[in-house]
């Protein structure tokens, strides 16, 4: 296969990945090492209920994989509170059988989980979840002006696409028009210095809105490592943070199917003037864990009110 754009060799990476391995097996998260992040959901999860016990109320945990923070919420919310888990692959076997299970794969025209004409409340989660979302890549050229970066999904090698600017890139980008695409770059992620990577957040915004839509009334909690507007900006993540993932470790970004690709959210791009951003030792209020490149990283959580809790 000849080279082709990051965003599509990423998702097909990602879905034989994820066909043929169990997240668990590859990568723990804070959720594996104890329950503060399970209980402090739990917190908000009846904090939440207790404003809308009128409506039917919805946990949805999106990217729920073993079914894993499900199963610790069972036992920390209020008893009528439905707990639904979404996720590409079947219903794990030993799942409680009060928990609800749905395999489908949510991108940016597929998030009605529940049908949004249900007068529904909830909290929607997506822990480590939009770091999957693939992201087109980009690496600025000698005038700093971003160029798409194409990828073989056989090798990893890469090579320089065409300009934002040329019609090559508008087939190259499939549903994102390179207007979104440079209005983006300049608001969250502009030029710094020559040959500096730029993974934009687009389809993620895009997968973001749709799951915020999912109930009427609640919030939803993206939980991911980020990076900050600040720090774009002054190019400390200029590397950039596309990586590969199996056997616990990264590993070199190859998208051959062979290891999970990932890279930060901008969660800063994601929130409305309404959401709270904060690190999830601020949320838990103790040390948790830190992601790579060691020091650069943490977990941050975007709490997103829905409807009338805002």
């Amino acid at each position: 296969m000849s080279h082709i754009a990051w965003a599509d060799a990423w998702s097909r990476a990602n879905t034989t990945f994820f066909a043929h391995n169990q997240a668990e097996d590859h990568f723990a998260t804070s959720i594996h090492a104890d329950g503060q992040v399970a209980n402090a959901l739990a917190s908000l999860i009846n904090q939440q209920h207790q404003v809308h016990r009128d409506r039917e109320f919805f946990v949805i945990d999106v990217g729920s994989g073993s079914g894993r923070l499900l199963e610790q919420l069972r036992t920390r919310v209020d008893g009528d509170v439905q707990l639904l888990g979404i996720d590409i692959r079947e219903r794990p076997a030993d799942l409680p059988h009060d928990i609800q299970w749905r395999q489908m794969q949510i991108s940016e025209n597929n998030y009605d989980v529940i049908g949004t004409s249900r007068d529904s409340a909830g909290v929607v989660i997506a822990h480590e979840f939009l770091d999957d979302v693939p992201c087109e890549v980009f690496e600025l050229d000698e005038d700093a002006s971003p160029r798409l970066v194409l990828v073989d999904p056989a090798t990893g090698a890469e090579e320089l696409g065409p300009h934002l600017c040329d019609s090559a890139a508008v087939t190259l980008l499939d549903s994102i028009r390179p207007d979104e695409i440079r209005a983006w770059l300049e608001a969250w992620w502009p030029a710094t210095r020559p040959g500096g990577r730029r993974e934009a957040g687009i389809a993620r915004q895009r997968v973001w809105s749709g799951l915020v839509r999912s109930v009427q009334v609640g919030c939803a909690v993206a939980i991911d490592y980020t990076h900050t507007q600040a720090d774009r900006i002054a190019g400390v993540w200029d590397g950039g943070t596309l990586k590969g993932f199996s056997a616990g470790r990264p590993q070199r970004a190859v998208p051959d199917g062979s290891v999970n690709i990932t890279a930060h959210v901008a969660l800063d791009a994601l929130a409305s003037r309404h959401a709270r951003l904060a690190t999830q030792d601020q949320i838990v209020g103790k040390p948790t864990l830190t992601s790579w490149p060691v020091g650069l990283g943490s977990y941050t959580w975007l709490i997103e009110p829905i409807g009338a809790s805002q």
